[in-house]
């Protein structure tokens, strides 16, 4: 996610370059071609060209306000997924408690207990995440599970919900054991477990499913018709002037369009979208410290104006 205020114009060259020296080389011809007489005899409709470009932008407004709304969305999911995170920690110190009395081999392992359930907490948000990259750097998980756990996760496809699974597994286990109230038990800890799952259910869903192709298909197609009859209009009234006026305003358009459809996609890994490498290390900070443990990771910085 871009936290700049301002843009980096290499940002600009790297999504709209190739656009743009077109643009250049389109226009120049165009201007050399009026220049030389080959569109004396030959009038645009430049009214009509207009009505056409407020129609496009009217287009380009309408798709991407959709795609904004996608990127919203998926920021509100890991909101709440960091939310979800942070309440799990404190119902599982709370609610998991050792049945019988509070003696130090006890208090032992309640501590180990409440690390092993919050630490497969962040293994399944950082599963999570690189499936929604679409990442192998499985190691990351290495050591926030047992060896063991950490095995068989490696058969899993879909390696967040198998975490999230074996959580309410184990959930049950304690609660079968005594070590959970039957109340903490169904109306919190495993309410927290369904707010994951229905946290995941929705990312995949931005994720799988796109906006409809026939609105970026026909926005694009309509976008390049516009920038592409542009210059006729412009040149027959501005000269050679009509060359700078053509490039800007065609930049414009298309880099607008290229806005919309990289946006329309929050989990790529792109620059704009969400930071969730951020969020995973921002929840992991949290959770640690309710842990008590006394060291924890550093948040991450921005690079060059981008949070990842």
């Amino acid at each position: 996610m871009i936290v700049r205020q301002t843009i980096h114009p290499k940002w600009i060259l790297k999504i709209d370059g190739w656009n743009i020296l077109f643009f250049l080389i389109y226009g120049y011809i165009v201007c050399v071609l009026q220049a030389y007489g080959f569109f004396e005899h030959l009038t645009f409709p430049d009214t009509e060209i207009s009505v056409f470009g407020i129609a496009v932008a009217i287009m380009l407004g309408f798709r991407n306000n959709e795609a904004y709304n996608r990127f919203w969305e998926a920021r509100i999911v890991w909101g709440d997924l960091t939310n979800t995170s942070r309440n799990f920690a404190s119902q599982v110190i709370n609610y998991v408690q050792h049945p019988e009395e509070q003696q130090q081999v006890s208090q032992d392992a309640v501590a180990a207990i409440h690390k092993e359930l919050i630490y497969r907490q962040l293994a399944f948000l950082n599963a999570l995440r690189l499936q929604l990259r679409k990442e192998n750097t499985w190691d990351e998980l290495k050591p926030l599970l047992s060896d063991s756990e950490y095995q068989q996760l490696s058969k899993s496809v879909n390696k967040a919900t198998q975490l999230n699974h074996q959580q309410s597994l184990r959930l049950k286990e304690l609660n079968n054991s005594g070590w959970i109230t039957e109340q903490a038990y169904v109306f919190g800890l495993m309410e927290s477990i369904k707010a994951f799952f229905s946290a995941q259910g929705r990312c995949e869903r931005i994720k799988t499913t796109p906006l409809p192709r026939q609105y970026g298909f026909f926005t694009k197609s309509f976008v390049w018709i516009f920038v592409l009859l542009l210059p006729f209009g412009l040149v027959q009234h501005l000269g050679w002037g009509a060359f700078p006026v053509y490039v800007i305003l065609a930049t414009i358009f298309t880099i607008t369009e290229r806005i919309g459809n990289r946006t329309e996609a929050p989990f790529e890994g792109k620059l704009e979208d969400v930071p969730m490498s951020t969020i995973c290390r921002n929840i992991e900070i949290d959770l640690r410290q309710q842990l008590g443990e006394p060291s924890v990771p550093e948040p991450l910085e921005p690079k060059d104006g981008v949070l990842m």
